[in-house]
């Protein structure tokens, strides 16, 4: 294993399993048993956690609700956020993003009663500190038929991003992504930003994340060869508007939906590529995590993080399929994996000062469970990170359940603190007028 100096060069760094900085802390199971409650969506809205629901892919539909919860509040006191018209087939949730208070919930499947099946939706969730929340559409200034707008979503309080990476942008299914500006009960269309050349079945617009002025795009469909290579695009906040500042082509050992999955934190962003090859063209595609670092203006790669050959890694594990990161660590899903059977899946952390890694296995788990497939991070004040899986899709839908994990003994490192922003929440606290109405 490679350790982690010269980090301004780029390198590959084979993980190994080791042990010791992260436990299993609880496994969240739905209160009810109906099929398909969790399913793989997950993120924090500070100490509450947003679960979106699975999706039955041969049938097309699915509970039409998420859940908002505190993991360690009992069950009963959860709430289900419904979807406003009560539809099985928006796909519900099935994108979440939060922060600051807010959520952004995509449903990519909508629109088949209105605009036309695989339009899509976006909404604002309002989340408030008795567990009440509210909705407010975030709404598509094109819409489109099959461009499945929110399909990804991403937000850091200020700025809401929604992915429409079917739209035929430029080329068929080139994709899109549409910036929102949220301030005081205020949802204000930005900009909508198209792939710098866009291409068939790129889909701009697959993987989104927004921190600091910086939007990262994944544009995995983009480039030659099969699986494509993949790219992401690093967009800033200049003059008031949103530019194109570099495009990031994936490296080698990462050559293979670079772009699938992306999270940014500060000047550190990891780039899942589920489909690489990270020992050379006879290994297996096992997916590898490209790790890429902001220095001044400038996004150079650091390394490549993928599964070590001793862990026999296989065709279709996945690693990269879902990417989060923490102060010092990187966490890798890999939903295909077949440790504890055939796709039941893993996920893990790397602890990015020395390179150390940990395989992080689910408490229950079962062929098809895909553990792995989602991935959230919260620092504080109880720092952890929330595991989902996705249910096979040839099989009935089962309930589903999210892993939490914590630090283990003394913390090998600092975990940061929710940084302190002004409020630019939507969401005022009682007894302001009710929260979020769309201008």
């Amino acid at each position: 294993m490679h350790g982690m100096e010269h980090l301004n060069a780029p390198m590959a760094c084979a993980i190994a399993t080791s042990a010791g900085a992260w436990m299993h802390a609880t496994t969240l199971v739905p209160p009810s048993a109906q099929p398909g409650t969790f399913g793989h969506a997950v993120a924090w809205a500070g100490t509450r956690l947003v679960a979106g629901p699975a999706r039955d892919q041969d049938v097309g539909d699915g509970p039409a609700a998420v859940t908002v919860l505190r993991p360690h509040a009992p069950a009963e006191a959860w709430t289900a956020l419904a979807e406003p018209s009560g539809s099985r087939g928006a796909g519900f949730g099935l994108a979440l993003a939060a922060a600051q208070g807010i959520c952004v919930v995509g449903s990519p499947h909508a629109g088949c009663g209105e605009h036309g099946c695989d339009t899509g939706q976006a909404h604002l969730a309002c989340v408030d500190d008795d567990g009440s929340a509210s909705l407010v559409e975030v709404p598509c200034p094109g819409p489109e038929v099959a461009s499945q707008y929110g399909a990804a979503v991403a937000t850091d309080g200020r700025w809401v991003a929604v992915g429409s990476p079917r739209a035929d942008e430029g080329a068929f299914d080139a994709g899109a992504v549409d910036v929102f500006e949220v301030s005081a009960r205020t949802v204000r269309h930005v900009a909508r930003l198209r792939a710098p050349a866009p291409s068939a079945s790129a889909r701009f617009g697959t993987a989104l994340a927004v921190d600091g002025g910086w939007l990262v795009v994944g544009e995995p469909g983009t480039g030659d060869g099969t699986p494509r290579a993949g790219e992401v695009h690093a967009y800033a906040f200049r003059d008031g508007r949103w530019v194109l500042h570099e495009s990031l082509r994936a490296p080698a050992g990462a050559v293979g939906w670079h772009g699938a999955s992306v999270a940014l934190a500060g000047a550190e962003l990891l780039v899942g590529a589920p489909f690489a090859r990270p020992h050379g063209e006879d290994g297996a595609r096992c997916g590898a995590v490209a790790r890429w670092r902001r220095t001044g203006e400038a996004w150079g790669l650091a390394r490549v993080l993928a599964p070590a050959p001793s862990d026999e890694p296989r065709h279709g594990d996945g690693f990269g399929s879902a990417v989060a990161i923490a102060d010092g660590w990187a966490f890798a899903g890999a939903p295909g994996d077949d440790l504890l059977g055939e796709d039941a899946g893993c996920a893990w952390a790397v602890d990015l000062r020395s390179a150390r890694p940990e395989r992080l296995l689910p408490e229950h788990a079962g062929a098809g469970d895909g553990f792995g497939a989602g991935l959230a991070w919260t620092p504080g004040p109880r720092p952890a990170l929330a595991v989902a899986g996705r249910a096979d899709p040839e099989r009935p839908l089962v309930p589903g359940a999210i892993e939490l994990f914590e630090p283990a003994g003394p913390r090998p490192l600092r975990f940061s603190r929710t940084r302190r922003r002004r409020d630019r929440s939507p969401c005022p606290r009682p007894p302001s007028p009710p929260p979020c109405s769309r201008r």
